[in-house]
């Protein structure tokens, strides 16, 4: 595939496109699943590793941390800041926006608006997203919720 192909499939990612409706579902809680699982699938292989600032994750792993981010933020968007491309790998910056409305980590929604900052870089194989390395400001998510003090 080409690095502009490569891209494209970051781009749908972040877009965030396949997952409009989903609240309106009939049961929101297995669309999103569902959708998570089609969208994942498409665009990954069954062997993806995620390297990530909670550790590393498997495809299963993966998916969950996608449904309880999502679930706890259902109307998250996110804005490509910067995409760079090179051979196999995209690297991308992109800034999550959303409310805080579902359980999170052990932590009741607060109602209240987060702009997350994440940084990735994904490998590409055969089309398919393979490896990806992320790392989200979580410490700053959690000072916009109230839950860690930011002095």
């Amino acid at each position: 595939m080409s690095t502009e192909e490569n891209k494209a499939l970051m781009r749908r990612w972040f877009g965030m496109e396949d997952f409009r409706g989903i609240q309106e579902a009939k049961d929101p809680g297995a669309a999103l699943e569902e959708t998570l699982r089609r969208v994942i699938g498409e665009i990954s292989v069954p062997e993806l590793v995620v390297h990530d600032t909670d550790g590393d994750m498997a495809y299963e792993s993966f998916i969950q941390s996608n449904i309880d981010f999502l679930s706890a933020f259902p109307d998250v968007s996110f804005s490509v800041e910067d995409m760079v491309a090179e051979g196999d790998n995209v690297a991308i910056r992109a800034i999550g926006r959303g409310t805080h409305t579902g359980p999170y980590r052990g932590m009741p929604p607060t109602g209240k608006k987060v702009e997350v900052t994440m940084i990735g870089i994904g490998r590409f194989t055969n089309g398919k997203m393979a490896e990806v390395w992320r790392i989200v400001d979580r410490l700053g998510m959690m000072q916009q919720l109230g839950v860690i003090s930011s002095k």
